[in-house]
């Protein structure tokens, strides 16, 4: 049960982390490639695999 929840904290922290760079990107704050760059960056730390 402890890992399930971990992962699942693991899970939530990344989506928040992702969702507040999506809405920096949006914003104009950064570039689409600097989003590119810390998104991939993010999903590697997390080790998610994405197309």
């Amino acid at each position: 049960m402890e890992i399930q929840h971990n992962e699942k904290s693991k899970e939530l922290e990344l989506t928040k982390k992702l969702a507040v760079l999506g809405w920096i990107m949006r914003k104009e704050y950064i570039s689409m490639d600097e989003y590119s760059r810390i998104k991939r960056k993010l999903m590697n730390e997390y080790d998610i695999v994405s197309f």
